[in-house]
């Protein structure tokens, strides 16, 4: 697999979703198909799926949980969840989890629309990512040698290029580490690439629908 290549993953043991969702990624998208979340979720993370299908028949009565355990784990992945059972309070618990919903029995349609859409959007530019840690680095005062460390956070760089770049040890590294998730008021590094990402993301779209209502005013 290429580096650049997108990853669709399908919880599911549906063999007409699996293939509607194989027939609809196409060639030059790796996909990757997993029995439950347990099977997934490592196929999920890395490297990173762009999109999930999740089938309600594979979690076993667990939706709510794996759903918000699978977000949890992948705060820019698109979800669409497929369900038997489409009742309101379920609705309701899982709207904050950005999922999207179909019922069974299935428009494969709709499956097909939501491939395309997710692979259309493709993921974060640099730019959109950049655009943010400067707000970040704004909001928490951090300094040069802070921001110096996302590379390394959203891992994009290994521990031993960074070091050499910024001629520093393993010692000062750890020490700096330590430092910058202090002042973003996180417990760790991976909890402050997640919220980088997802919040990158969410700015990068309120900017995006700004614009378009603002031009069309």
């Amino acid at each position: 697999m290429s580096a650049t290549q997108n990853t669709f993953v399908v919880i599911s043991e549906d063999a007409e979703l699996i293939e509607t969702v194989r027939a609809s990624v196409g060639a030059n998208v790796l996909l990757q198909v997993a029995r439950d979340l347990a099977e997934a979720l490592p196929l999920v993370v890395t490297p990173p799926a762009v999109g999930v299908v999740v089938d309600g028949n594979a979690l076993r009565g667990a939706a709510l949980t794996a759903l918000s355990r699978l977000r949890a784990n992948s705060p820019l992945v698109n979800i669409l969840f497929v369900t038997s059972d489409l009742r309101a309070s379920f609705l309701n618990d899982v709207q904050p989890l950005r999922v999207e919903l179909l019922a069974r029995p299935l428009p494969m349609d709709a499956v097909t629309r939501f491939v395309a859409r997710t692979l259309a959007a493709g993921r974060l530019s640099d730019l959109q990512m950049v655009t943010w840690i400067d707000r970040l680095a704004s909001e928490h005062k951090l300094s040069g040698n802070d921001v110096a460390l996302f590379p390394l956070v959203l891992d994009r760089e290994t521990p031993e290029a960074l070091c050499a770049r910024l001629n520093i040890d393993q010692a000062a590294l750890t020490r700096g580490l330590r430092r910058l998730v202090k002042k973003c008021r996180v417990r760790n590094t991976d909890r402050l690439a997640k919220n980088v990402m997802r919040d990158a993301l969410l700015f990068s779209s309120q900017n995006s629908a700004s614009y378009v209502i603002s031009a069309h005013a």
